[in-house]
């Protein structure tokens, strides 16, 4: 028994995830050439150049933007391999062995239902079992042949000779090529069959409307604080509007490129142990710090891997923060609001190797903040509290102060907590009075 499955992989920076990108993907569906449609964000790697959005935002944007669309799913393949070399070959025979492992699975999901529902209205029982021990033995002896396709805009034509190993590429997938309104037909047929003769390529094409705006100019009105009309899905702009993605990515791209793919990593850590809105939360934080950071002339690197990193122990049961919360030993009375802090600090101490002391203690006291409070103290706490994805009232004029002052920040910020908590009728925690104390001391 055999079957055949045809993919079509859709692999791209997605930075941002706009209606280009969508009509290409209806126009996939549209084919009706392919039993599955991947959408691919590319992740952070050491050979490619320039910034590059935050992958959790991007998986996203795709998300979100796709979710009306049922035969179209999202492989976080790339972004889970962050600064390491990934060429299409690899990406290739990836999927060839997880689309064949999945389809065995879902095979024999399919089957055990089956079996459930019969064994309710049992007749001839040993008929029914060798019935089923047939079929089980045909998922088993199953050969399945995954076809490939990878899916490109009509430059890869031109380009794909420089890439890694396009002999053995061209053989291994086929190339189906976006041609977006009026481009040059007549080049891309001629580039085609120049691939075809000297590397026996199979190349198709397929149509889609033009769109009136490029990934790099939508990419550059954002940088504006600009969103142009009609070139994103909607739930998009509001996902980028509500978190002002955009907004502070030239501080972002004034860290290196070594400490970029570092965080990078550090993302993908986090990504793994916390909530999808939980992840979004700290990449606004870590934005959020850099761009403090980079005003106030503090190590971008330092607020960065702070911000990423600040929540990472948020969803750990709570036993375990109390436990590492009291292995740090920093924060006393600890409770369940503000265990994550000296918890998340233990963590990176004990598993990330992190020793830096500015780092674990604004880790430590980011909810409470404290007496004699340090430059990364103020960044990190006003950061997790001012971040643009956070729904308060009367924001904007601490974060307009967070700009020339941090301390007079701190006080503002310090004293809205003190107010709710006043009207909840509870005190601070004794590290908050203490930070309270220490600013009006200044």
């Amino acid at each position: 028994m055999s079957e055949k499955i045809k993919v079509a992989i859709f692999g791209g920076s997605f930075d941002p995830f706009h209606n280009g990108h969508l009509k290409v993907i209806e126009g996939l569906i549209n084919l009706n050439k392919f039993d599955r449609i991947i959408v691919m964000p590319l992740g952070l790697a050491p050979h490619k150049d320039g910034y590059m959005t935050p992958a959790g935002y991007r998986y996203e944007m795709i998300r979100l933007a796709l979710k009306d669309y049922p035969e179209v799913s999202i492989s976080d393949y790339e972004i889970n391999r962050p600064g390491k070399y990934s060429y299409t070959l690899d990406t290739i025979e990836h999927f060839e062995n997880e689309i064949k492992h999945r389809h065995i699975l879902e095979q024999r999901n399919r089957l055990r239902k089956k079996r459930n529902k019969h064994n309710k209205n049992k007749r001839n029982q040993r008929e029914d079992y060798k019935y089923f021990e047939s079929i089980e033995q045909d998922i088993e002896n199953l050969k399945i042949k995954v076809k490939l396709s990878l899916i490109y805009g009509s430059d890869a034509l031109d380009t794909i000779e420089n890439w890694h190993e396009p002999a053995k590429l061209m053989q291994e997938a086929s190339l189906w090529i976006c041609r977006r309104g009026d481009e040059d037909i007549k080049h891309m047929r001629e580039r085609a069959d120049y691939l075809t003769k000297k590397y026996h390529a199979k190349i198709n094409f397929f149509d889609i409307d033009e769109t009136e705006h490029s990934g790099t100019d939508i990419r550059t009105q954002l940088l504006a604080n600009q969103y142009p009309k009609g070139a994103l899905p909607k739930v998009v702009k509001k996902f980028i509007k509500n978190n002002q993605i955009y907004r502070l990515q030239d501080d972002m791209a004034c860290l290196s490129k070594k400490d970029l793919i570092q965080i990078a990593i550090y993302e993908n850590l986090v990504r793994k142990k916390v909530s999808r809105s939980r992840l979004i939360h700290s990449l606004n934080v870590m934005q959020y710090a850099v761009h403090l950071a980079r005003i106030h002339h503090y190590d971008l690197m330092k607020a960065a891997t702070t911000g990423i990193l600040h929540d990472v122990a948020k969803t750990m049961k709570i036993t375990k923060q109390y436990k590492f919360a009291k292995r740090i030993g920093k924060l006393d009375p600890i409770n369940k609001n503000i265990a994550h802090g000296p918890a998340g600090a233990y963590y990176i101490s004990k598993y990330l190797y992190i020793k830096d002391e500015e780092i674990i203690n604004a880790l430590v006291y980011h909810t409470t903040s404290r007496g004699n409070m340090t430059t990364l103290d103020k960044i990190i706490y006003l950061s997790d509290k001012i971040e643009y994805g956070r729904p308060f009232p009367n924001l904007d004029g601490i974060r307009a102060a967070a700009e020339v002052d941090l301390d007079e920040a701190m006080r503002m910020c310090l004293e809205e907590v003190q107010e709710v908590l006043e009207k909840r009728g509870r005190k601070g925690h004794p590290s908050t009075l203490a930070a309270v104390e220490y600013l009006n001391n200044q």
